[in-house]
């Protein structure tokens, strides 16, 4: 595939055994708006959300995880967002251990308007740096907020926009 092809689908969002991230949604104040599916994240705990999914079409490059997220009342102040992969591989992996994930991090700033959305994109290079996945192997993608790092000083929850997740070669 060609540098920036989407190569990951996801096919399950899973809630962790614990340290939660919920399920919630936004609606504006008129009674024929949009109901917007969200996933919060907590601005006092680190929470996780895991996607299920399969690298398909990978040519062997970098992978980029790219979402947009908004604020649930905040109009200022930073979000620090981690992303880690966990390899299902083949014949190797037993999925009853609990893994180490190592997550690659940004931060990422909210919008200026609680609702109003930011897109974030971490970058993973070939290899090791995504838990050294191949074409055609299933994964846990698992996102996480993390206000314990002094650089998350946003304030209230961050909601994670889980259905705009894309997971493309770099």
């Amino acid at each position: 595939m060609a540098s920036g092809a989407v190569v990951g689908t996801i096919g399950e969002i899973s809630q962790a055994a614990a340290n939660i991230a919920t399920y919630d949604t936004r609606q504006s104040i008129t009674p024929i708006a949009e109901i917007v599916p969200v996933i919060d994240f907590d601005d006092s705990i680190i929470e996780v959300i895991d996607f299920y999914c399969r690298l398909e079409g990978y040519a062997g490059g970098g992978l980029t995880v790219t979402f947009d997220w908004s604020a649930t009342s905040a109009t200022s102040g930073d979000v620090r967002w981690c992303v880690g992969i966990r390899r299902i591989e083949d014949d190797a992996e037993d999925i009853d251990t609990e893994h180490t994930y190592d997550f690659n991090e940004t931060t990422d700033t909210c919008a200026s308007v609680s609702g109003e959305r930011s897109r974030v994109s971490v970058a993973f290079t070939n290899g090791a740096d995504m838990d050294s996945l191949a074409n055609g192997e299933s994964f846990i993608l698992r996102i996480r907020r993390d206000p314990s790092n002094g650089a998350d000083t946003m304030t209230g929850d961050a909601e994670l926009w889980y259905w705009t997740v894309a997971i493309k070669e770099t």
